[in-house]
């Protein structure tokens, strides 16, 4: 992996054109990185700009209430890409274009196989509030799912979180559909399994977001992913990553909780209800 995003970062140095840029430093939680990139890649050679752009990886492990801090100032980040909310769109520059069509949205739990019969028995939303759900501390998805009544554990460790599933600290762990399969790979517990009966979904796009000292360079990104979604590039870039049938057929036959988000600003619950063809799944009208 550390190879093929090497390479990925080598070849924006090649291809694309214009500014002096930082991106933050990949971590496990983001096996889909090199997906991102690509997209950024494709799109800054579609609108290069005068000079080729100078790349530089951060190599600061960060969460991402930091990232978005270091973003704002614009010192050693220029770009990052995040599930938003309201509070992460307030002093950036948000291209709102959904880059895993709204995926992290549709969850799914990886659970033990000893928890197997107590999630048989949920069928209803106060059925689904009796578990205990395990979430990044700083992930968006903690404050969706504790406004809708859900009951949630946090660490401000990704890695932890499996640790605290297998020590019974709560009964499930909230990934997103296109997600679920590679994590539990990555485990290699037999002990784990992903949970077949139920999904939890609310509206939660990923973009990019970019510094507010770089308005042209937020400017080419939008122009080249749109320029991407008409000549069908960002499509061919997605199915190459993940498989939509098999999302679609881990998704069937599922009882779906759709959950409000209230974190979503105007502009980007407005985007959703435009635009429902930039979403996989396309979330239920989300009203403010």
């Amino acid at each position: 992996m550390r190879i093929i995003l090497a390479l990925l970062v080598s070849l924006m140095c090649m291809r694309v054109g214009a500014e002096p840029l930082s991106v933050s430093k990949f971590s496990q939680r983001e096996p889909w990185a090199g997906y991102i990139l690509e997209l950024l890649t494709e799109a800054l050679a579609r609108t290069p700009g005068p000079e080729p752009d100078q790349w530089r990886r951060v190599e600061t492990r960060m969460n991402q209430d930091r990232a978005f801090a270091m973003l704002r100032t614009g010192e050693d980040l220029v770009i990052y890409w995040s599930m938003t909310s309201t509070a992460r769109e307030q002093g950036v520059i948000t291209v709102r274009i959904p880059l895993m069509k709204g995926l992290l949205g549709s969850r799914l739990l990886i659970i033990r196989k000893d928890t197997l019969g107590k999630f048989d028995r949920i069928k209803t939303l106060d059925d689904l509030k009796t578990i205990s759900i395990g979430q990044g501390l700083d992930w968006p998805d903690t404050a969706i799912k504790t406004a809708a009544g859900l009951h949630v554990v946090t660490s401000s460790s990704y890695e932890t979180l499996f640790r605290m599933l297998k020590a019974k600290r709560f009964d499930g762990i909230s990934l997103g559909a296109n997600e679920v399969e590679e994590e539990l790979a990555k485990q290699r517990d037999p002990d784990l399994i992903i949970e077949k009966n139920i999904a939890i979904a609310y509206p939660a796009p990923v973009f990019f977001f970019v510094t507010p000292k770089k308005k042209a360079l937020a400017a080419r990104i939008e122009k080249g992913l749109r320029l991407m979604m008409e000549d069908g590039s960002f499509n061919a870039i997605f199915d190459k990553r993940w498989s939509k049938s098999l999302i679609a057929n881990n998704m069937k036959n599922r009882l779906v909780f759709q959950l409000p988000n209230p974190l979503l600003s105007p502009q980007t619950a407005e985007m959703i209800r435009q635009h429902p063809e930039h979403f996989l799944f396309p979330p239920l009208r989300q009203d403010k």
